[in-house]
Order: C-alpha cells, then sequence, then structure tokens
C-alpha cells in the first residue's frame, strides 16, 4: 500500500501574503499582514512556515489507517491484532521517522506497541499491529492510538505526537459462542467496517474490506510534554515565536528584539560581526578591559561562531561550536554538546578566564508558555544598552 501522490499540495497553515513574502528567503516579516515568517528547520528544501503550534505541514504529514482485509475472529475475553498501516504523505521528498507507538483502551494506561522499523521515505506506508486486549463484555470499547514522529534535518530533530481514536462494538448474544465486534473511525464515512465475527454466528460472516479506513490524526500536545517529546516539562515549553530580549550589548552586536527570524531558525553567537553590522553572525561577543576597552587577547578565545541558540521541540538549545566550550551554570561542556536552558541559567563562554564575561537567562512565562527570554550581558559594555 502507498500513500497519497507527493504532488499532493500540503495543507496551508498561513494566509497566502505570507508564503509570497516567504519567497524572499530574507525576508523576516510578511510585507501584507506583518506577521514574523517562522520558517522550517529544513526551509532551504521544504520551503515551509510552521503553523502556530511549531509544525511543518510540508515535512510532517502522517497517516494512519486501518488497513484492508483486517478480519480477524475472537472471543469475548481474547485479545484482537488490528494491523494499522502508517504512511509519509510529505508533498516532497522529505523523510519521517516513526519513533515510538502506544494505544490504550478507555482511559487506561498507555501500552507500548512493537516498531521493528523506523524510517518512512516519501509516499511509503509500513504495517504495525495494535492489540485490543479488554473485550471482557458486549458494548462501545474505545481504542485510542498514539504516535510519536520525527522530523529532522541535519544535526536538528523536531519530535511531535499524532492520535487517534478507534471504536470497538462486540455484539454479546448468549445463543453466541463469541462475538461480533465492529471497528469503525471517526472519518470511515465512506462505509468502510471491519466486522470481528466469532465461532457460532450465524450470520454472514465478511471476510475483508476493500478499502482501508483511514483515521483521523490529531496533535497531542500535552502528551508530547509528558512524554518528554516537547517542553522543558509538562508546564513550562517554549514557542517558536518567543520574543528574544537583547540587554547590555551595543544595539548593533545583536538582532531586533523578537523571535528567532533568521533562514535556518538559528542564531550564531560568537566574535564575528553581527548581520546587523554586515558580518556574518548574528550576536557579537567581546570581552572588555576594566576601563571600557576591548580586551583583545580574551576576545581571541571566543571562537568566531562560540555557541550557537535555537528552538527546539519547545526548548531553546544551547549547542558549543568553539573548541574552547562553554560553561553553563559552573559545568563545563565542549564542542558538539547541546544543553536545554532554562530559567536563570548563566552561560560563561570564557571557560579559562573565569568571571570575564556572562550571559544570564530570564524567561517570562505566561499559562505554561514562555512568552519572552530575556539575555543579559554581564557585566554590560560600556557603550551597550
Amino acid at each position: 500500500m502507498t500513500a497519497a501522490s507527493s504532488s499532493v499540495l500540503p495543507r496551508r497553515t498561513q494566509a497566502v501574503c505570507c508564503y509570497t513574502s516567504a519567497m524572499d528567503k530574507d525576508a523576516t516579516y510578511c510585507g501584507e499582514c506583518g506577521k514574523p515568517l517562522i520558517r522550517c528547520m529544513a526551509a532551504e528544501e521544504c520551503g515551509g512556515l510552521l503553523d502556530d503550534q511549531g509544525l511543518c505541514t510540508v515535512c510532517v504529514a502522517p497517516q494512519l489507517m486501518i488497513a484492508p482485509g483486517a478480519l480477524t475472529a475472537a472471543k469475548v475475553g481474547s485479545a484482537i491484532a488490528l494491523p494499522i498501516s502508517i504512511a509519509n504523505r510529505s508533498a516532497i521528498e522529505r523523510p519521517l521517522f516513526v519513533t515510538r507507538l502506544w494505544s490504550r483502551e478507555a482511559a487506561g494506561a498507555w501500552r507500548e506497541e512493537h516498531l521493528g522499523w523506523e524510517r518512512l521515505d516519501a509516499g511509503q506506508a509500513r504495517p504495525v499491529t495494535v492489540t485490543a486486549s479488554q473485550l471482557t463484555r458486549a458494548g462501545a470499547h474505545n481504542i485510542e492510538i498514539l504516535v510519536a514522529v520525527s522530523s529532522r534535518w541535519r544535526w536538528r530533530e523536531e519530535s511531535y505526537a499524532f492520535s487517534a481514536d478507534l471504536r470497538l462494538t462486540v455484539e454479546g448474544d448468549e445463543e453466541k459462542s463469541g462475538p461480533v465486534v465492529t471497528i469503525g473511525g471517526e472519518s470511515a464515512g465512506h462505509g468502510n467496517t471491519i466486522y470481528i465475527s466469532g465461532q457460532g454466528d450465524k450470520r454472514e460472516v465478511l471476510q475483508a474490506t476493500t478499502e482501508a479506513i483511514e483515521l483521523e490524526l490529531v496533535r497531542a500536545e500535552r502528551e508530547e510534554r509528558r512524554l518528554g517529546l516537547r517542553g522543558l516539562s509538562e508546564t513550562l515549553w517554549i514557542p517558536k515565536n518567543t520574543k528574544m530580549v537583547w540587554r547590555g550589548f551595543p544595539k548593533e552586536d545583536t538582532p531586533p528584539d523578537g523571535p528567532i527570524l533568521t533562514p535556518d531558525g538559528i542564531l550564531a553567537v560568537g566574535r564575528t560581526r553581527s548581520r546587523r553590522s554586515g558580518g556574518p553572525g548574528d550576536v557579537r561577543l567581546l570581552a572588555e578591559t576594566p576601563d571600557g576597552g576591548i580586551d583583545e587577547h580574551a576576545s581571541r578565545l571566543i571562537s568566531r561562531r562560540h555557541f550557537e541558540l535555537y528552538i527546539e521541540c519547545n526548548r531553546l538549545i544551547l549547542r558549543v561550536n568553539g573548541s574552547g566550550g562553554v560553561r553553563i551554570n559552573g559545568e563545563a561542556y565542549g564542542t558538539g554538546k547541546e544543553i536545554a536552558l532554562r530559567d536563570g541559567d548563566r552561560i560563561e563562554p570564557l571557560v579559562k578566564v573565569d568571571g570575564a564575561l556572562a550571559l544570564t537567562v530570564r524567561f517570562q512565562v505566561e499559562h505554561g508558555s514562555v512568552a519572552e527570554v530575556t539575555i543579559t550581558r554581564v557585566p554590560s559594555l560600556k557603550k551597550g544598552g
């Protein structure tokens, strides 16, 4: 079974004017409505804009289906194996990675299902089995399926969770030795139904369905945080549109206050000049002497691109690039390390020069969502704000 044709256009989540403005790779705001243009981490390849929940529908377009021919005999009290198919409906050649799968019945605990594979190429569908094991009575049984998927670009990864509901109806009859189970999804509007008939059922048994039943997938943001897929905790997360505020820097050494709007969603922090000053960096770091001049010796210990800042999976990530490393709250981290920053963290880029330069991180939180991150340079440059 294959997914829908890759020529199908993805669902648009922003206004048409935003996509038109985004055709200019250097644009940061929509020229018509003024909304910030927050691009997918893989925008270089997909050209996608994120929706308001941080999802790129070009790269992340899973589809969940009950496979055709899903007929199984079962009795009350036994388990039923439901053949499921997960497809990648990305409109471009972007793979999707299915990392975990769970199911539960009614409001029970999540039960992790076995996955023997992970990668789904665009247009590909692969099978998995979900087990319903609590059919102990006649009547309606609700099955919920939760699937975790990831989109990957270079060293970065965005993870999401989607859920789907499935209704099983077990018809009991004392004269029959087994039940009839009807399986239907909310989006199965074309009448596809799977009947699972037990022994002794005198009605004609439907052997197989001719089409798959597509189940509607919805984002499960709370489950994402509960499972640790996104956010700093169940009650604290950092959206992509969080405002970054810079204090203690000269104006020309930082981006304007606002969301991270670089084409790749990354802020380069280091010794090199900022884009605002015509350089390739975003935030310039230089050490200062006590009299307000530039400490050239200490500044040379700061790499041109000493570390990077970006928001990934609703966390503010610091990735170390410089050979000298950084200290965060007194702990040293070397090249390639990725650290999720938290409220009150202290970043020291000069590991070998104690107390020469630090950045402090503060969060402004509204209903669990970080609305603003303030990064303050300590000490402030004499010419800084």
